[in-house]
C-alpha cells in the first residue's frame, strides 16, 4: 500500500495501532538505554578501582567493555530520535488528513450553495432589487405632491389669500411703527445762506439830525 493510499485509506483504528506499536518500542528503548547508561558507570568506576590497585590491563579491559555499552546506547538513542519523528511524521499526517476532508466537505457544501444560486440569477434579483427601489420613490413622490390639494383652490382664492396675508402682517407690525416727532415748537430751518449782520447806524443817523437842526436855527 503506498503512501497515499495509507494516508487517505486507513482508518482511526490502523492510526492508534501503529501509534501503540511505536510507543511500545520507545518504551523499550528507553528502559535499554538507561541499563546501557548504568553499565556504561559501573564500569568506569571498576576501572577507576582496577587502576589504584595497580591492575592497569584490568582497568583497561574495563573501559572497553565501557566503551561497548556507550557506542550501543548512542545506537538505542539515535532508534528513540527516530522512533518519535515516526509519531510526529504520523500525528502531522493524521492532522493534515483531516483538514483536508474538513476542507474537501466545506468545498461541497459551498458548490452545492452555488448551484442553488448562479450569477445570473444574482444579477436578475439584484436588477429587480433596484427597479422595486426606484418605482417606490415614484410612488412616494407622488402621495407626496402637494399639486392635489392646490388645484382645489381658484384664482378668487389666491386673491383672498393674498388679502388675507397682507392683512395678518399689518396686525403684526400694528404697535412697531413709532410716531413721527412734533416738530412745531422748533424753529424752522434756514433755506438760505445767513447774510452778514448789518451794521447798527442809528445813533449816527440821529447825530446827523440833531447838527441838521442846529444849522437851521441859526440862519
Amino acid at each position: 500500500m503506498g503512501m497515499k493510499n495509507w494516508l487517505f485509506g486507513t482508518k482511526r483504528k490502523d492510526d492508534a495501532e501503529a501509534l501503540a506499536t511505536l510507543k511500545a518500542q520507545i518504551n523499550r528503548y528507553e528502559h535499554e538505554s538507561r541499563n546501557l547508561e548504568r553499565q556504561a558507570d559501573e564500569q568506569k568506576s571498576l576501572a577507576a578501582k582496577m587502576l589504584k590497585s595497580g591492575n592497569k590491563a584490568g582497568a583497561k579491559q574495563a573501559l572497553k567493555r565501557r566503551a561497548i555499552y556507550m557506542k550501543r546506547l548512542n545506537q538505542v538513542q539515535n532508534m528513540l530520535m527516530n522512533l518519535q519523528s515516526q509519531i510526529d511524521s504520523i500525528q502531522t499526517a493524521t492532522s493534515t488528513v483531516e483538514t483536508v476532508k474538513a476542507m474537501e466537505l466545506g468545498t461541497k457544501v459551498v458548490k452545492t450553495k452555488m448551484q442553488e444560486v448562479d450569477v445570473e440569477k444574482t444579477e436578475r434579483v439584484m436588477d429587480e432589487v433596484m427597479s422595486q427601489r426606484d418605482e417606490i420613490e415614484m410612488m412616494t413622490e407622488a402621495l407626496s405632491d402637494t399639486a392635489l390639494s392646490e388645484s382645489i383652490l381658484d384664482y378668487e382664492d389666491d386673491v383672498a389669500i393674498d388679502d388675507q396675508l397682507a392683512q395678518l402682517e399689518a396686525e403684526m407690525n400694528l404697535g412697531k411703527t413709532e410716531e413721527l416727532p412734533d416738530l412745531s415748537d422748533l424753529p424752522s430751518t434756514p433755506t438760505e445762506k445767513p447774510t452778514e449782520k448789518e451794521e447798527d447806524t442809528s445813533d449816527l443817523e440821529a447825530e446827523l439830525a440833531s447838527l441838521k437842526k442846529k444849522l437851521s436855527d441859526d440862519k
